[in-house]
């Protein structure tokens, strides 16, 4: 065989390669050197590194592959490696203690491939082994030999989108993961051999990942003067962004106090941020040498925030504190003396926090038993494979219980569950899915919505159970008052004619309900209501006259004062739209004042429409207690802007302000982003 001497002799060699590459070891890697002789487009310039690979290709190609025939039943083992340009694999099974290669697979990279971090291109390997050996994995138990911890990677909840995408596709093979073991075949030895360095390059370079994930440093100061006292923070990640605040005190402080507040709400951030190692810079040397054990703290309230501190350093890892001077703490001192100052700090690029109290006058931390999940909860089998690696003994069961897992973690002793937008949703069980319903369907917040409304609205504040569908559809058909004051439907639904608005805010549509049961406060008998008709958010207010100063001032008050000046309002004819008040405010600011068609409130449908959900709701709530129907209307808004409106698909409060509102429920049960906001993590 000789030395390809065109371009279309290396062809027709990488095409005869590509047909055997079940057979050869890292073929991609030995082929390299031909694919950019190709790839140069300008004839073909046959290099030394060529010729070298071609010579060696020649050798191997010289001694027979045997492969080996995989047994039915028998676990089979899969050895990774990643180089620069590839990855590659290689499936094994054992054969009277010696392994031997059963399919070798291998992969180009990708020019955005080879940006991958080390961790993802291991797991890039394992996931192409897969789609290639797709047989072999479905057909038999999987044991990956690597010194990457792939298992915890595909777990974390934080990983990207790809990771989380991979861990779902491989949740359905029965794989384990095993550090590489002593290798017993020359077949599988010289695999391993070729690319011994690249693969230790790789693990040095996992190592640094993980060595600067936890490089975390924390610069804090403290203030305080005739004008008052506060606190200065700055965090730097691991990735080099920087995180600043500063912190108002509202009670009187000296200067250790302050210094102290500050190393506390410092170690109270970085743990919310998850930090395990963590540097920490003060210029305040009784501090420091207190917390290095090394001044003694004689009065009472210095022993106090000493004891906290060393309880939230505990929190870490690792840690290590150090005195540097001022002038190396300028951004720090900086803070501290803007939030002492007495003059309002108005920054967006800065958040000024309040501190009301001393951290010492905080009650001690009750110590609550962790309640274990019983072995017939829906949480037990994934708790139990997560936390400890142990399966089900029935074989189908313990594949359903692996395939779940993928989208799932433990966070703090509490399980998760990954959405399709990543956002974590808390597992409930028990009594605990019983109360949800209750408090998000009829509590405070509650609009005694439908049950898929309900489930939605569930999920969205961070739950989950499976059977959540179910059971809201249940527990909204089942609801007394739901009953009581159902809208009686008779007539067939017409096709939706909705109007558009080009951003948030810019086009309001205002009518009004009424007479309604006279208030037991005020006498209120009607409330004007207004519905803008991007976000569908609804602002309303109960009047006790309907007059056009009235209705001109809750135009100025609720709209124009609180989102701006609107480009478009949509009223109906009445007078107390319709007069000389009103139209003159429209011709001042600009607004152009649209009349709804007499009897056809179509063309102003979609306040009419919140105007029937704003009434249902009132008459669930209030019952027979009809004269409060005033002092519900603020709860009954709350309500309508946290529940997903289907023409959206949004709640009007994310539309608004691009996130959930807390309601009851999560601050009850603890969702995933009150447990980051609790006391003890802030």
């Amino acid at each position: 065989m000789v030395s390809p001497k065109t371009l279309k002799d290396v062809q027709r060699l990488t095409g005869c390669l590509a047909s055997l590459n079940q057979f050869i070891a890292k073929s991609t890697d030995k082929c390299a050197p031909f694919f950019k002789a190709i790839k140069k487009g300008k004839g073909l310039e046959w290099s030394t590194e060529c010729e070298e690979a071609f010579q060696k290709l020649k050798e191997y190609l010289g001694r027979a592959p045997i492969l080996s025939k995989p047994v039915v039943g028998e676990t089979l083992h899969l050895y990774l490696s990643v180089t620069e340009v590839a990855t590659s694999s290689v499936l094994i099974q054992l054969e009277e203690g010696i392994q031997k290669p059963v399919y070798y697979t291998s992969k180009a990279l990708l020019a955005a491939e080879t940006r991958y971090s080390p961790a993802e291109k291991i797991a890039l390997a394992l996931i192409t082994s897969a789609r290639k050996l797709r047989p072999y994995f479905q057909a038999h138990t999987i044991e990956v030999y690597t010194d990457c911890p792939l298992k915890l990677i595909l777990q974390k909840p934080e990983v990207s989108g790809r990771l989380t995408k991979w861990a779902v596709e491989l949740s359905e093979y029965d794989i384990r993961y095993t550090p590489k073991a002593a290798i017993k075949g020359q077949a599988v030895s010289d695999f391993i051999a070729e690319f011994t360095e690249p693969d230790a390059e790789v693990r040095r370079a996992m190592e640094d990942e993980q060595t600067t994930k936890f490089q975390w440093k924390l610069h804090v100061d403290g203030s305080s003067n005739t004008h008052g006292s506060g606190a200065g923070i700055v965090i730097t990640t691991p990735e080099g962004d920087t995180v600043e605040c500063a912190m108002r005190f509202d009670f009187k402080a000296t200067n250790n106090q302050a210094e102290y507040e500050a190393l506390l709400a410092g170690l109270r951030v970085c743990i919310a941020l998850e930090a395990d190692e963590l540097e920490v810079y003060s210029d305040s040397q009784v501090v420091v040498h207190q917390v290095l054990d090394e001044y003694q703290a004689r009065e009472e309230h210095m022993i106090a925030y000493l004891d906290i501190a060393k309880r939230l350093l505990k929190k870490f890892k690792a840690y290590r504190i150090s005195q540097i001077p001022r002038e190396e703490n300028e951004k720090a001192d900086a803070l501290s003396k803007l939030a002492s100052t007495t003059t309002s700090i108005r920054s967006k690029a800065i958040p000024v926090a309040h501190l009301t109290k001393p951290s010492t006058a905080e009650p001690e931390e009750i110590i609550i038993a962790e309640i274990r999940p019983s072995p017939g909860d829906w949480t037990y089998q994934l708790r139990k494979y997560l936390e400890e690696n142990i399966l089900p003994e029935d074989a189908v069961e313990a594949k359903r219980i692996k395939y779940r897992s993928a989208r799932y973690t433990i966070l703090r002793g509490e399980l998760y569950r990954r959405g399709f937008s990543k956002v974590l949703q808390r597992c409930i069980s028990g009594k605990k899915t019983g109360e949800i319903l209750r408090s998000i369907h009829s509590g405070v917040c509650g609009n005694h919505t439908g049950g898929k409304s309900l489930a939605h609205k569930i999920l969205r504040q961070g739950f989950y159970w499976p059977t959540l569908f179910a059971e809201a559809q249940q527990f909204a058909e089942s609801c007394e008052t739901c009953q009581r004051v159902a809208n009686d439907i008779r007539r067939p639904p017409e096709l939706l004619r909705s109007l558009t608005s080009p951003w948030p805010f810019a086009m309001w549509g205002l009518d009004l309900i009424g007479p309604m049961p006279t208030g037991t406060k005020g006498g209120a008998k009607h409330a004007i209501v207004a519905v803008d008709y991007f976000t569908i958010w609804a602002e309303a207010e109960a009047l006790v006259h309907i007059t056009e100063a009235n209705t001109t001032s809750f135009v100025n008050k609720n709209i124009i004062y609180r989102f701006g000046i609107p480009s478009i309002i949509i009223t109906d004819s009445g007078t107390q739209f319709d007069n000389k008040k009103f139209r003159e405010m429209c011709e001042e600011f600009k607004i152009a004042n649209y009349y709804a068609s007499p009897a056809h409130p179509q063309t102003n449908g979609q306040t009419e429409a919140v105007n029937k959900v704003i009434k249902h709701t009132l008459k669930a709530k209030l019952e027979a207690k009809k004269g409060g129907w005033a002092d519900k209307l603020p709860e009954v808004l709350w309500a309508y802007r946290t529940t997903v409106r289907s023409s959206t698909g949004e709640t009007p409060f994310a539309l608004a302000f691009g996130t959930e509102a807390v309601i009851p429920a999560e601050t009850t049960f603890t969702s995933p982003r009150s447990n980051y906001t609790a006391p003890s993590t802030i």
